[in-house]
């Protein structure tokens, strides 16, 4: 490797956490990863060029909205957030797994089975019980995520650990936690360099998501329009919907329209068979992102239809790795509505 492209890596090793060290949020780590490989790509050109062969067509890298969680809190903006002492600090033991990327098969997708799939998927969303969440009540998920601990010049790996994210649902005053190996963030606001977050947080309450429009078309447009401070791609639409689901809970009719909404987004398919970050098997709602050819999969209980977690994967060799490295994974192992940030649902 050049001595450039040596102090690339090396800056952005410095960005990503040590194995034992503090996790970034799952997009986070996305970002940081496509930024350093298109650092990698350039610096590879540059290298062809000096050489004297004709470097390859450089197509920039957009890089992707930061859907960071509890419920993409942090996408915009400083934060005033506390570190909570106790167990799983950064002193103690890690809790994290880390393993070689596994291969998966890529599976042929169809688009001429999204419209029944998510018709089911939304019937099922609309026949949920309608638990609503109070303003001063906090939305709890608790997951098995997987995502990836890149470095340069060896195979990335995946780091695998249990997440904890109480999100907050009152629209002024945002008290919101999330718990994972190493971290045991609140995160507070509105304070002065907050209104990011005091904003996201008012525009996805279940009292706010229960006021978006029911109608597949004017939803659809309202989530383009919410998602476009990402970029217009039809690729950050489908990430900013998929935010929407993973950590949070949705009216049911609100629900309802979001999948339908979301089998309406140009490039989606349906997946016969997909597995959570458990190896939980389901169906999938799927788009491809044409900038880096990763795939990204909502999987879904094939008999109940209820939402069982995310897999991303590659669906052709790149430069960070083969066809069918799975990339990011999760499973949503609970949800509920507790009275605390301190509290988990009754078993």
């Amino acid at each position: 490797m050049s001595a450039d492209a040596e102090k690339v890596a090396g800056e952005l090793r410095a960005q990503l956490p040590e194995p034992h060290g503090p996790v970034l949020p799952g997009d986070r780590h996305r970002l940081l990863r496509e930024h350093l490989m298109n650092e990698i790509h350039q610096t590879r050109v540059q290298d062809k060029a000096r050489e004297g062969k004709a470097p390859a067509a450089v197509r920039p890298r957009r890089n992707r909205a930061w859907y960071a969680v509890p419920a993409g809190m942090v996408a915009a903006g400083a934060l005033a957030f506390t570190f909570l002492a106790g167990p799983g600090g950064s002193g103690g033991d890690t809790g994290y797994h880390l393993s070689a990327a596994p291969v998966v098969k890529v599976e042929v997708g169809s688009a001429n089975g999204v419209g029944a799939l998510m018709e089911n998927v939304a019937e099922r969303a609309s026949q949920g019980p309608a638990a609503r969440v109070g303003v001063n009540q906090f939305v709890y998920v608790r997951s098995h995520y997987s995502n990836m601990q890149a470095e340069v010049g060896s195979p990335f790996k995946l780091k695998t650990y249990y997440r904890e994210a109480w999100t907050s649902q009152n629209p002024d005053k945002v008290q919101s936690r999330l718990k994972q190996p190493g971290d045991d963030i609140v995160w507070s606001a509105p304070r002065e360099g907050d209104e990011g977050l005091a904003e996201w947080n008012r525009n996805h309450t279940y009292a706010a998501l229960e006021k978006l429009p029911t109608e597949p078309d004017a939803l659809l447009k309202k989530l383009r329009e919410d998602a476009a401070y990402s970029g217009s791609s039809d690729q950050n639409l489908f990430n900013y919907v998929a935010g929407l689901i993973n950590e949070n809970i949705l009216p049911p009719e609100t629900g309802a329209a979001i999948y339908r909404a979301a089998a309406k987004i140009p490039g989606v398919v349906a997946l016969d068979r997909a597995q959570d970050g458990d190896g939980r098997p389901g169906v999938a709602l799927a788009r491809t992102d044409e900038r880096d050819h990763e795939r990204k999969e909502l999987v879904f209980d094939a008999n109940s239809y209820d939402y069982l977690g995310m897999r991303a994967y590659l669906v052709q060799n790149t430069e960070l790795g083969k066809k069918g490295t799975v990339t990011e994974m999760q499973a949503v192992l609970d949800r509920g509505v507790v009275d605390s940030r301190d509290e988990t649902p009754a078993k």
